[in-house]
């Protein structure tokens, strides 16, 4: 008994893609032809065709599958390095799983991840500070969330009236307004810095450090007029100038906006 393509993907219980493809890549091979030219499959090519599916389906790659079709001892070598890649898989899908019914318990929005809500608590929940959350809580360790939440709550009220400041400062302002402004903002940072140096997010001095660096300054000046956009960067070179590992101007207290 003889199968056209079409018959034989019906049995397998594939598409006729997937039989095509194995022509392709020389897992299953071509059939003879009939005298109208239309190919005819063979038992012995419904027998392959359903091992290559079953391994397939179980999560092989096709490129393994061909060894594991001319080895039992591959076969099993295969087994054991997909069960491992089966247990890491599962760990995730119950991490995802947590994570999703935590959302659910909050009732918060899908696209905010457990950390980037934790860091929003300290940032506030506008629409900047939940920019600067997800961006910010992507660039740095997962477990140094709480730490930065921390440090970020223990802003003082001086640093906290800067940046109200800064978020009430028109798009005309003056420049010996803005200079001033940056100055005092500069020195109160620098001096918060130094006194808390040990909680600070790893943002290193590295070529990706100063990226990320860069990238959490892009987001925070983003919504700011042109006054406010000045004073961030005057800040911004003043403490690169003197401490480039410790440029960490885009935080809420310094621009922000509400």
């Amino acid at each position: 008994m003889a199968w056209s393509t079409r018959q034989l993907a019906d049995l397998v219980g594939v598409t006729l893609r997937s039989i095509r493809h194995w022509h392709d890549i020389g897992l299953l091979p071509e059939p003879e032809r009939r005298t109208n030219g239309y190919k005819q499959y063979t038992a012995g090519h419904l027998i392959l065709a359903l091992r290559i599916s079953r391994l397939a389906r179980l999560g092989f790659p096709l490129e393994r599958v061909a060894l594991m079709l001319d080895s039992e001892e591959h076969g099993q070598q295969s087994l054991h390095g997909l069960r491992a890649e089966l247990d890491t898989r599962i760990a995730e899908l119950h991490r995802i799983r947590a994570e999703v019914e935590e959302l659910i318990r909050l009732g918060v929005a899908p696209d905010l991840s457990p950390e980037a809500l934790v860091a929003m608590e300290a940032l506030g929940d506008d629409s900047a500070s939940r920019n600067l959350a997800i961006v910010l809580t992507h660039l740095i360790p997962r477990e140094e969330t709480t730490g930065l939440v921390t440090f970020l709550q223990g802003v003082p009220e001086e640093l906290a009236g800067i940046n109200r400041a800064i978020l009430d400062l028109p798009a005309e302002a003056a420049e010996d307004e803005i200079v001033a402004l940056a100055d005092r903002a500069a020195t109160a940072l620098k001096g918060f810095l130094d006194d808390h140096r040990a909680a600070l997010p790893d943002l290193d001095d590295s070529c990706t450090g100063r990226a990320n660096v860069e990238v959490l300054h892009a987001v925070a000046i983003e919504q700011m007029n042109p006054a406010q956009r000045r004073v961030m960067r005057l800040i911004w070179d003043q403490i690169a100038t003197e401490s480039r590992d410790q440029v960490t101007e885009p935080r809420r207290w310094l621009g922000s906006p509400s």
